[in-house]
């Protein structure tokens, strides 16, 4: 099973090079930035990235890597219906 977890460069750039690097590091991930998620304005408001097209958000750039870590679990082990 193929996951990408794409980012907006624009969504707080700094706060997420972590958990970017983080979710890289992993191997089981495609991590990719694209220009724009056509989530406009969320970029600006909140963390957040698409997990194979779900929109995974927190109220703090921390917090994201593990709600990504939970939704691809999720994936893995089927609970999640695509």
């Amino acid at each position: 099973m193929s996951i990408n977890v794409k980012f907006c460069p624009c969504n707080f750039e700094d706060e997420l090079e972590v958990t970017k690097e983080k979710l890289r590091d992993r191997g089981d991930l495609e991590v990719i930035e694209e220009r724009c998620l056509l989530y406009c304005g969320q970029c600006l408001m909140e963390p957040f990235a698409l997990v194979n097209g779900k929109n995974i958000v927190t109220d703090k750039p921390d917090k994201l890597y593990e709600k990504i870590n939970v939704y691809v679990s999720e994936l893995k082990q089927g609970v999640v219906i695509k």
